[in-house]
């Protein structure tokens, strides 16, 4: 039987400001907050905002998450 994958993708919360037209919105996959993400991305996928993503896998060897990023996060509002 094949194995089903799918890709974790971090995304920006939505309430940052739209970059392109064709933009799309979901929602994280842990915490429900609407998010933003491109299209092209596979249809396979599980949506993750950059909140849950710095929770839950950083600081990590393999993940640094710069302290700039997280002063953002915290700018727009988000618990870092």
């Amino acid at each position: 039987m094949e194995r089903e994958t799918a890709r974790i993708v971090v995304c920006a919360p939505a309430v940052l400001p739209r970059l392109f037209a064709d933009d799309l919105f979901g929602f994280c996959a842990l915490c429900q907050t609407r998010v933003i993400f491109r299209p092209h991305i596979p249809a396979r996928r599980v949506l993750v905002c950059l909140a849950c993503f710095y929770k839950h896998a950083g600081p990590h060897p393999r993940c640094q998450v710069l302290d700039q990023a997280v002063a953002e996060l915290q700018a727009i509002g988000i618990d870092v």
